[in-house]
């Protein structure tokens, strides 16, 4: 097949679709990888195709209106101001879904991409598979969606699905109809998600039902498949893969450190968070490698304890951790569980807070909302996770998530579908 992935948005919402790239492109199908245009040279060192879609993410989240949403941690805030500035962008943005998709035959899609992907997949008359890398938004009896989990009972639980949607739908309805209206296509009078889950399109959660069971009253073509990884020799061989001299050195110099990273999300009030590296340092023995990722910092402090750097590699550095601090998204996650490492989950936005409440009732680490991080909770959280009970509770996790083959399932799954 001649296919191509779409995704739009951090890292995060990138990593997991190179995996996949990867595993299509081992079974001899020719795959095109279309994100923002900032992600180029990450792509393109794993040797997939890369074909940019308008914008530059990191641009976006580190522009004044950016940072300005960020530093009021509001999640609802963050949502619109990512849509406004897809609305605002919306003309440039789906000329370059349009030319991209027309050189393909097929299409992987994630959510964030749907309102433009869907409408010219269904002007094309191109096949769409749905993939996601969060909690599932499949209505169920089961449970009820993270962020709705005041009570949990079946009618009340299938609800909660369906209000979800219907804010998604709120957000894009007017953009989704506009462009279907210029490529000829009929106005939709029901919520998006509802009218494609109807066309069957196949429908994968790149998630460990070690985390979340696949509920039995879903219909065939909804299925978890388990984590995907980028396979260990593709990881190896890439060139962001060298750590730093420095940092060897430093690892080397004692004990064990504690990994902070907060990714693509971006931290809007960087002197509140530097306040409380620099009280944890003061406070306590531990040592601590902080990722600043896509965070903008002028004030961060200088101690012995305390290595800071943008990146690291995930799979070199993480085994070398104590235990991890990061902000609930499900790639890094999988990686901290994977490699044995308690989790303490300090939530933004999206399905980050779900994440944080599935790690605490499976008692594999420690939820703090962002808006109520302190110096001396976080302290607490990590003594917390370095209990008996959670680490052997995060070894039996780790154990079955290694034992997955989610890579090859959704690879499985995707040929079975594109038939």
């Amino acid at each position: 097949m001649n296919i191509g992935i779409f995704t739009y948005g951090t890292r995060g919402d990138l990593q997991p679709y190179v995996a996949l790239a990867l595993g299509l492109m081992d079974k001899g199908h020719k795959v095109t990888l279309s994100a923002t245009e900032d992600f180029k040279d990450f792509v393109e060192g794993f040797g997939v195709t890369f074909l940019p879609l308008w914008g530059n993410a990191e641009t976006m989240m580190n522009s004044s209106e950016g940072q300005s949403i960020l530093q009021t941690e509001n999640s609802i805030k963050l949502m619109k101001y990512y849509f406004k500035v897809l609305h605002d962008n919306r003309e440039p943005l789906r000329k370059s879904y349009f030319e991209a998709i027309s050189k393909v035959d097929f299409i992987i899609a994630n959510l964030m991409t749907l309102p433009i992907v869907s409408a010219i997949a269904e002007k094309q008359h191109k096949k769409v598979a749905l993939t996601y890398f969060m909690p599932p938004v499949v209505p169920t009896k089961k449970f009820p969606l993270g962020d709705f989990d005041f009570f949990d009972f079946p009618w009340y639980n299938k609800l909660t699905y369906k209000i979800a949607q219907s804010f998604f739908w709120k957000f894009i309805k007017q953009d989704t109809n506009e462009y279907r209206k210029e490529l000829g296509l009929p106005e939709l009078k029901e919520n998006l998600v509802t009218y494609l889950d109807k066309q069957k399109n196949l429908d994968l959660y790149c998630i460990s039902q070690s985390l979340i069971p696949q509920p039995k009253d879903w219909e065939a073509h909804h299925k978890i498949t388990g984590f995907i990884n980028i396979p260990k020799q593709k990881r190896d061989n890439h060139f962001l893969d060298k750590t730093p001299t420095e940092l060897s050195e430093w690892l080397t110099k004692g004990d064990k450190p504690i990994y902070i990273g907060f990714g693509s999300n971006g931290i809007g009030n960087t002197e509140k968070f530097s306040k409380m590296l620099l009280e944890v340092l003061a406070k306590t023995n531990e040592r601590i490698l902080f990722c600043t990722g896509w965070s903008v910092f002028d004030n961060l402090p200088t101690h012995e304890n305390l290595f800071v750097t943008k990146y690291v590699n995930h799979e070199t550095i993480l085994p070398l951790c104590k235990l991890g601090v990061f902000h609930g998204g499900a790639g890094t996650l999988a990686t901290m569980l994977r490699h044995n490492l308690p989790v303490i989950i300090v939530s933004f936005y999206t399905d980050q807070p779900t994440w944080g409440k599935i790690v605490e009732r499976k008692k594999l680490g420690i939820h703090i909302p962002v808006k109520s991080m302190t110096s001396d909770k976080l302290i607490s959280a990590i003594n917390e996770v370095q209990s008996e009970k959670i680490k052997n509770n995060v070894l039996a996790i780790g154990q079955q998530i290694r034992n997955e083959t989610g890579l090859d399932n959704a690879v499985n799954e995707i040929e079975k579908y594109g038939k």
